[in-house]
């Protein structure tokens, strides 16, 4: 991977240019409006419609999946051109996964690898263009971060299979679509006894209560005599293992991404204005180690993610590169949490809504511990590091190729 700058070639040039003219039509009316982060304690229903059609006009062009083939609702572009847009939508603090609130950047790219022909004109259209929105549901109450424990049954009864169970920690606003791992052979051995089904969120037999959490609302779902046609299985049955191995490499971290992060900005600026016995924070040399420690984790974190980023989309998946990069952000934002509240004390535990969620320190603070669980907890990223890296195994587990 190049990290040097350099100047794009002519034709990359121009795309560049037409890209931030369109933001800056487009984003007009955004300035006063502050972006909850993907885990939100906000409910701003104002900055919730603007992003949802935000999200709308980008997937009208094919801008919302620059790369997915354009009769899939994609742009049939390059990963130069994705490079480009993702780096000027940051300048407004937003990414292409994190437009507005859904998880289609997971579940598209498993549809596209995983789902038949058929299945990709008539599924992915719809998610690519951001008209309707997804949940992904995997966590069970009995289960947690083992995924292969699951008990919400899917018994195929002719064209249909009739669904039961339970999913939990899942979701924001109302969902159009549940990309959903159900168990297709309660009698099967584990791991070849799972299917994926893409179920359309409003079928009979569907109920979403909300989960008031530290990191703010998630849901549980319940699934009663739920009838799911049988062409939303993705990937076949019992085969759901196998298509949660992509799912879930994306999740982790293999997804990758290009960004920046402001929040080191935020703690100097919040210790040059704020004075102790008359000097600003920011003389104080402990203080300023603290600062520098941020600085050298998040950088880190952000080179992880620039790399994972690009061995995704040159199709050489990274061995252990996503697990590795999940694992180092969440042991980064526990000590950064602790580290708010030795330059802060209890000025950290304040919410501040006029500024970005992901860079309010009551929210990094409440990230550091309500977010080690979040896609999987410490104990799965080792489990999953070990595999790759053939810690204590005859054999090294295969990243597995994302889309």
């Amino acid at each position: 991977m190049d990290f040097n700058v350099r100047t794009d070639p002519p034709e990359i040039g121009d795309f560049r240019e037409e890209v931030r003219a369109w933001l800056q039509e487009n984003m007009r009316g955004s300035e006063h409006l502050r972006w909850s982060a993907g885990w939100s304690t906000r409910d701003n229903e104002e900055e919730y419609q603007f992003r949802r059609e935000l999200g709308r006009k980008l997937g009208k062009k094919g801008w919302l999946f620059p790369m997915f083939p354009v009769e899939y609702g994609g742009g049939g572009l390059t990963i130069d051109h994705q490079v480009v847009l993702e780096t000027e939508l940051d300048h407004y603090g937003l990414n292409l996964g994190h437009v507005f609130y859904t998880t289609a950047h997971v579940v598209a790219p498993v549809i596209l690898k995983w789902g038949t022909e058929e299945q990709k004109r008539e599924f992915l259209p719809p998610l690519t263009r951001a008209e309707i929105t997804v949940w992904e549901l995997l966590t069970e109450p009995q289960g947690g971060s083992d995924v292969a424990n699951c008990q919400t049954k899917a018994i195929r009864n002719g064209d249909h299979y009739v669904i039961t169970g339970q999913k939990v920690m899942v979701g924001y606003r109302s969902p159009d679509a549940l990309f959903t791992l159900v168990c297709t052979n309660p009698s099967g051995p584990r791991h070849e006894n799972l299917s994926w089904l893409l179920i359309p969120g409003n079928l009979p037999g569907i109920t979403i209560q909300p989960m008031y959490l530290m990191m703010g609302l998630k849901n549980s779902v319940f699934f009663d005599g739920v009838r799911v046609p049988a062409k939303c299985l993705i990937g076949g049955e019992n085969n759901g293992w196998r298509v949660a191995n992509t799912h879930l490499e994306l999740e982790q971290g293999g997804e990758g991404k290009l960004g920046t992060n402001a929040l080191v900005e935020r703690v100097i600026e919040y210790c040059q204005q704020t004075r102790v016995d008359g000097k600003p924070l920011v003389q104080d040399a402990n203080i300023r180690d603290i600062i520098a420690d941020m600085m050298i984790e998040l950088h880190t974190v952000n080179l992880m993610e620039r790399r994972n980023f690009w061995h995704r989309f040159v199709r050489q998946p990274h061995p252990y590169g996503g697990v590795q990069f999940r694992y180092h952000q969440r042991m980064v934002r526990l000590r950064n949490a602790e580290r708010l509240q030795q330059i802060m004390g209890y000025d950290a535990l304040v919410p501040n809504p006029s500024v970005h969620e992901e860079v309010d320190f009551d929210y990094v603070v409440r990230s550091g511990p309500g977010r080690l669980h979040g896609g999987g907890t410490l104990d799965t990223d080792r489990v999953v590091f070990a595999r790759r890296v053939g810690l204590g195994r005859p054999t090294k587990e295969k990243a597995p190729e994302t889309i």
